[in-house]
Order: C-alpha cells, then structure tokens, then sequence
C-alpha cells in the first residue's frame, strides 16, 4: 500500500512539474509575424481565431487560408463575415472543412487539404494555450511541412483559466504519448 501512495506520489508531482514548464513555455511564447507562408491554417473554436486570421490574409502573409472544424450549421457568408476579409479575397483564398470535430481532426482535415493544394509551409493560428497540442498532431500527420505558430492571445496571468490550462496540458501529455506510440509503430513497421 505504500508502495502505491510513494507512486501516486510521483506521479503527481511530475504531472505538476511539467504544469509548471508548460505554464513557462506558454508566458515565454515569441511570435514570427514577418515570415510568410504558403497557407494559413485556423482551427475554429477559440475567440478572435477568425478575425486574426483574416487579417493576416489581408496582410499577405500567406496565399491561401484554410479554416478548419466549421460547424456544419455555418453557412460561407457567415465564415467570411466572421473572417472579415474583403470580397476578392474571400473567393479566390479562402477554403473551409467541416469534417474535423477535434485537434486530431483538424490535423487529418488539414493534412488532406494541404495534399490537394501542394502546400509546403503553413502559419497554423489557434489560441496560445491549445498550441503546443496542435503543433504535435500537426507535425505527426505532417512531418514533412513547415510550420509557423501564430497563437492569439497573450498570456496575462491574472486572465488565465488554470483549471482550464491543466485540462489543456493533460490533453497535450496525451497527444505527446500518442505521437511517441505512433512514430515506435511506424518505425518499427519499417
């Protein structure tokens, strides 16, 4: 019995140790805003991911961008008022998906997008504390492709939700461990 207390234990306080580095990393985070790329990629479901990302269009940072994970029920015309891009760039540059429901389907979504459109870097923008899990399911499924973080928000300690980052850093132990486990299988697979 007490062997299993000293384990839950450490257990713990590693779980704890890497909140506080992924907290670090989080307030630490430095953005590329100069560097273009051939797409911009958002993946819905944070506040002004949208709006950040059609201004970055309008800026011309990218050729194209791709939103992924709109919810069934959006029509376009709500997509690019929600976007704010202009009329001519709205027709010729923007692209949606609708079949991603999560991080790793937005990946999969993009993954296939990106096949279609011969994309070889991408500006990936999402909300700063869902980042660090986008980027290890993006670059498991995507290995090959360049990849620029653009995370909206900043990190403002007394604005920040800790039971909803510890929710987020357990999501991204378990996207790290998923990723580990995949890339062993297909090594071994080799």
């Amino acid at each position: 019995m007490r062997a299993f207390f000293y384990l839950f234990l450490t257990l713990v306080l590693m779980w704890l140790g890497g909140y506080l580095w992924f907290i670090n990393q989080l307030s630490n985070k430095q953005m590329n805003i100069s560097d273009k790329t051939d797409a911009i990629v958002v993946l819905t479901g944070g506040q002004n991911r949208l709006s950040v990302a059609g201004i970055l269009l309008e800026e011309r940072l990218a050729e194209k961008l791709y939103v992924s994970g709109v919810d069934t029920k959006v029509t376009r015309d709500q997509l690019i008022n929600l976007l704010g891009t202009g009329p001519e760039l709205s027709s010729c540059c923007v692209e949606s998906g609708k079949e991603a429901a999560d991080t790793v389907g937005n990946a999969i979504e993009t993954m296939t997008w990106v096949g279609e459109n011969d994309i070889k870097t991408i500006r990936v923008v999402t909300s700063l504390e869902h980042m660090p899990r986008a980027m290890v399911e993006f670059k498991r499924f995507m290995p090959e492709i360049l990849f620029i973080e653009h995370p909206v928000g900043s990190w403002r300690p007394e604005n920040i939700n800790y039971f909803n980052l510890s929710q987020e850093y357990s999501k991204y132990i378990i996207s790290l461990l998923r990723s580990r486990i995949s890339s062993q299988i297909y090594n071994n697979e080799a």
